[in-house]
């Protein structure tokens, strides 16, 4: 019953809000950019298994159309060497807005964790929480707050009958303050059933590629706060399942997991002639994830700066430990070089 009582919902808003759009657009506009990012690194990995790669990491196309003042799509069609192959439709968004409301509506990351970074490799709080879905979004920004829920069916579907249903849903505040040359953003963000994030859904038991069944749902919670203060930006994250799994849906080395990540970065940038520069520190750690796939922490040093307009060049050195060997490690560590050279257009 809520099931249906939610798709209701959500047809019943796009509705309304499509009946409240101004007049369409002479004609609708179509804007095209894009990014190709090309990577090479060399090194050990936290096991301190030896590796080195030259690759086209990022092949990416925006395609944003303006139908009219309150409805816009968005496309991104998306190429990543080893994991894309071709290259899929990343994202397809419909958005409507009506004065401070508005409704996204297709596949996107679903508003769960930040993710903000200066360093080339992803943050481990990405590489558990990020979730890619079909969703449905519905909120309101205005005066620096924003506001969502939204709701999605997932993969990793409850062992019960009927379960392939729209049962996994979310919501996510945020604020941003800006005082003279100081800017806070603060962000809090929950989903019901942290099993759906990429990373988890493929590992819970009995799970693939596609999901699998679970017992019951785990919520998780994401934090963040991000301060720019002139030249310095101080990011912390923090995303947690909000209870133990049911070791029959996820464990960790036998007993119970509450998978969790912690991103700290400090960012520092300076001109340098008529070039920006931009110097990065991170600390970044994990709890109660499988040990093959994450490092237990990782130290993180940056630069990146452009070469010239819209081109640029950053490298990263990163030293990662795995987990003890009590914990399903191998208590090894490693470090890894990583230069990017990156076009946007």
């Amino acid at each position: 019953m809520k099931t249906i009582s939610l798709k209701r919902l959500s047809a019943a808003t796009l509705v309304a809000m499509g009946m409240c759009a101004t007049p369409a657009l002479a004609e609708p506009t179509l804007e095209i950019s894009g990014a190709v990012e090309v990577e090479f690194n060399t090194g050990d990995d936290h096991t301190s298994a030896t590796s080195g790669d030259i690759a086209l990491a990022t092949v990416a196309l925006n395609f944003d159309a303006q139908i009219n003042n309150n409805v816009s799509a968005h496309i991104v069609v998306l190429h990543e060497d080893d994991d894309t192959d071709p290259p899929v439709i990343d994202t397809g968004i419909i958005s409507i807005t009506n004065d401070s409301m508005f409704m996204n509506a297709g596949r996107m990351f679903i508003p769960f964790g930040n993710f903000e970074s200066h360093m080339v490799s992803d943050p481990l709080t990405l590489e558990i929480a990020e979730t890619q879905e079909a969703v449905i979004e519905v909120g309101y920004e205005a005066d620096g707050l924003r506001a969502s829920v939204y709701a999605f069916n997932g993969g990793a579907d409850k062992n019960e009958a009927d379960n392939d249903v729209v049962d996994d849903f979310g919501i996510s505040i945020g604020y941003n303050m800006k005082m003279d040359s100081m800017s806070l953003d603060l962000g809090f963000d929950y989903i019901n059933n942290m099993a759906e994030t990429d990373s988890i859904e493929g590992t819970v038991i009995g799970g693939g590629p596609g999901g699998g069944t679970i017992e019951e749902h785990t919520a998780g919670i994401a934090l963040h706060a991000i301060i720019n203060m002139d030249a310095l930006t101080v990011i912390f994250e923090h995303i947690t399942a909000a209870d133990d799994f049911n070791t029959a849906d996820l464990d960790f080395n036998g007993e119970n997991a509450s998978p969790s990540a912690t991103n700290l970065e400090l960012a520092y940038t300076m001109n340098m002639g008529d070039r920006e520069m931009t110097m990065a520190v991170a600390h970044q750690r994990t709890s109660d994830i499988d040990a093959s796939a994450l490092p237990e922490s990782r130290n993180m040093i940056s630069v990146s700066t452009t070469i010239v307009d819209d081109v640029g060049f950053a490298v990263e050195y990163s030293s990662a430990s795995d987990y003890e060997t009590a914990d399903g490690g191998t208590g090894e560590s490693g470090g890894m070089l990583t230069a990017q050279l990156a076009v946007e257009f």
